[in-house]
């Protein structure tokens, strides 16, 4: 039939002999009682109190370190420690699954290294306190023995942060590999930007991780953040926010409360704060933009990952924001025909200059800045950065780039208003 049947075991049993009819002897049977005994020695594995290890990125690591922490080998009966190794065990732990929701969604015992039970996913364990359970599946001197359970403390593991000294333009990404971790695990990793740009105004810039950007993350995180600041975290991560609303919003329980939900290490602010504070001319009132720089500028660059297996690690590095010099020219709006103008000419004249780079006229006008020079014909001085003159006399203007993300050669031109 189509059932199965395991093989016999130890124990009584009824048994059946047959001998099949031939030519010569007519088939027979007989039915007898046996005992089945198993000769190996009885198992028994005596779990360690206390025991603890250390998370590890690779599962067959932490096995090993069970094997190693979590059973007392003295008290046990089990084969030489030597002649065993993890494969000779099973080993589970009482996981919660991770699939298909922010929140939990059962429990149940599964691999140290994870996997499916009862259709939902579970995730390799880690840090934390942990239940586990331990079987040793026998050999040919020793029966198996299952479902011995223990707690054990994972702790979290450390993790090194490497920042790459970077040479960009403000117009670049950062090169792959900016920051790298050891090991190189799963990480959400917080960059910190605080220099000084090109025309020497302090900067900061925060990168978060790409979990910030979610629209589901949003939803559950822009109504706490707008009812402590009273504008969204959306709001924020296009405006921007100074130094003293971020200390306010990293410090605010509801938002630590909602971020531990969501297994977002808090200690993670603490150490932005930290490097913030630590920053004495950044005063509550400098304002933190969102990304990565895009102002020319020199700045300090502080790593900061997060994952709720590791402690917090940090890693410094600098990074610098090149000017755009070559391709880069100031170009006069209009010509002045002759070096003159009358000075109803000069009224309506385009005194104006435009910047370019490779002929691109879009790029921002901000660090371009005039001086206007010169005698009216009353000798009387002139001088002004904003506006040109319109008054009968002789003139000097220069111009020149002065910070931004665009350094262009300057120009000087002469020019007489008549009446």
């Amino acid at each position: 039939n189509a059932l199965r049947y395991p093989a016999m075991s130890e124990g009584t049993w009824s048994i059946r002999i047959s001998y099949g009819e031939n030519d010569q002897y007519y088939g027979t049977s007989a039915e007898t009682q046996v005992t089945v005994a198993d000769g190996r020695y009885a198992s028994t594995i005596v779990y360690k109190d206390g025991a603890s290890i250390t998370y590890n990125m690779d599962p067959a690591v932490m096995k090993q370190a069970i094997l190693d922490s979590a059973i007392d080998w003295e008290n046990s009966v089990l084969p030489g420690r030597d002649s065993v190794d993890t494969d000779d065990f099973t080993m589970e732990y009482y996981g919660t699954a991770s699939s298909g929701s922010l929140v939990e969604l059962g429990k149940n015992w599964v691999p140290i290294e994870g996997g499916t039970a009862a259709l939902l996913k579970y995730p390799a364990m880690g840090a934390g306190e942990q239940q586990i359970r331990i079987s040793f599946n026998g050999n040919t001197e020793y029966k198996p023995v299952s479902g011995v359970e223990g707690t054990l403390s994972v702790n979290k593991a450390k993790v090194s942060v490497k920042v790459s000294s970077a040479n960009i333009f403000a117009d670049e990404e950062l090169p792959a590999g900016f920051v790298t971790t050891d090991p190189a695990d799963d990480f959400d990793v917080y960059t910190l930007f605080v220099g000084a740009t090109s025309d020497i105004s302090s900067a900061v810039y925060l990168n978060l991780p790409e979990r910030y950007t979610d629209n589901a993350f949003l939803k559950l995180l822009d109504p706490i953040v707008e009812a402590v600041t009273g504008k969204s975290f959306t709001q924020m991560l296009n405006d921007g926010v100074t130094v003293g609303e971020l200390r306010e919003l990293f410090s605010t329980q509801e938002l630590l409360e909602l971020m531990d939900k969501l297994n977002i290490d808090t200690g993670t602010f603490g150490q932005i704060l930290k490097v913030i504070n630590n920053m004495p001319s950044l005063v509550d009132s400098v304002r933190i933009a969102f990304g990565t720089p895009n102002r020319a500028g020199l700045y300090t660059v502080t790593a900061i990952t997060d994952n709720v297996n590791y402690e917090t690690g940090v890693g410094i590095g600098m990074v610098l924001v090149k000017m755009r010099a070559s391709g880069v020219k100031l170009t006069w709006n209009q010509e002045i025909p002759g070096g003159k103008l009358t000075a109803d000419q000069a009224k309506t004249f385009d005194f104006g200059v435009m910047l370019s780079y490779n002929g691109d006229v879009t790029i921002s006008q901000s660090n371009v800045h005039f001086l206007y020079s010169g005698f009216t014909s009353s000798w009387r001085i002139y001088s002004s950065t904003t506006t040109p003159p319109t008054e009968p006399g002789s003139y000097i203007v220069t111009v020149v780039t002065l910070g931004g993300n665009y350094l262009a050669a300057p120009i000087t031109r002469t020019f007489t208003i008549t009446e």
